[in-house]
């Protein structure tokens, strides 16, 4: 029996990304629907469900994806909704890469630091990618803060971490000026700046200057970095003794993840992959 993806897009064009990242993960088939609302959930989802046996349900999984993440959760939300008793298809949310890049950040930098105690500091740390690592960060023990350019937002975005995650270990701070990131980067060991392409919010004389930095991490891609300094193929690096880790360098370990758990997706017909459960994935890789 064909392995058939329902790939649920809130852009106006499916992703030619997820698509390719699903072939090369073993899908047969992709079922693509674009411009993706709420609404529209209901029938897809209830052709997806009644068309094949139960113990064969298993061989049908959807995949939400899109650039917007808050269109992607409320598309989630409406798929768990249609489902009921065993009528049901694995689901996994990656609405802009988030939560894949999020949980390879993570581990990476997991592999160079114990987490547990460890102070963290996410640039930009509302943002889809930011919140997911924080969440993550928060889980293995680490105390977590993460900036915003106003305190309002950091302070509620924290908040939501907390409530949605089962977390405590995070709060929110105000850094729009570099006078701000001088300040919040005192006593972090570890830095992941996890904001939009083309914005610096650390300068190399920020860091350089700063005693105790272990780990630090950017995910842009695009010039100039988040973190000046880190270059994005950099994967594990020395920068004044400090391991760095570049987009293209988290972007491999991203791309196993991804393959990874759209492959697990038809294994069984009631799994929902999100970010916990995407990074839970790595022990299996």
């Amino acid at each position: 029996m064909k392995k058939l993806l329902i790939q649920l897009d809130t852009d106006k064009r499916p992703s030619t990304f997820d698509q390719v990242v699903a072939y090369d993960a073993g899908v047969d088939n992709i079922i693509s629907h674009f411009e993706i609302t709420k609404e529209d959930v209901e029938d897809i989802i209830y052709g997806a469900v009644f068309t094949r046996r139960a113990k064969k349900l298993k061989n049908t999984a959807v995949f939400i994806g899109g650039s917007d993440v808050e269109k992607g959760e409320e598309i989630l939300e409406a798929v768990k909704d249609v489902f009921f008793a065993n009528f049901r298809v694995s689901t996994m949310l990656d609405s802009n890469g988030s939560n894949t890049t999020a949980a390879a950040a993570v581990l990476k930098i997991r592999e160079e630091v114990d987490l547990k105690g460890k102070e963290v500091l996410i640039a930009a740390g509302t943002g889809p990618v930011g919140v997911r690592a924080a969440a993550l960060f928060a889980k293995e023990g680490a105390e977590v803060t993460i900036t915003s350019r106003k305190q309002e937002k950091a302070d509620k975005k924290a908040a939501k971490i907390k409530e949605d995650y089962g977390v405590e270990n995070i709060i929110g701070v105000e850094a729009s000026k570099d006078e701000d990131f001088r300040e919040v980067i005192k006593g972090k060991e570890v830095i992941l700046s996890a904001g939009p392409p083309k914005i610096n919010f650390i300068k190399k004389e920020m860091w350089e200057n700063t005693d105790g930095i272990k780990v630090m991490a950017d995910i842009n891609a695009v010039s100039p970095a988040g973190i000046e300094g880190i270059e994005a193929q950099a994967d594990g690096d020395k920068l004044d003794n400090i391991k760095v880790f570049g987009a293209l360098g988290i972007g491999g370990l991203k791309m196993k993840l991804h393959k990874e758990a759209v492959s697990k997706l038809f294994k069984d017909n009631d799994k929902i992959f999100n970010a916990l459960e995407v990074y839970k994935l790595y022990e299996k890789i």
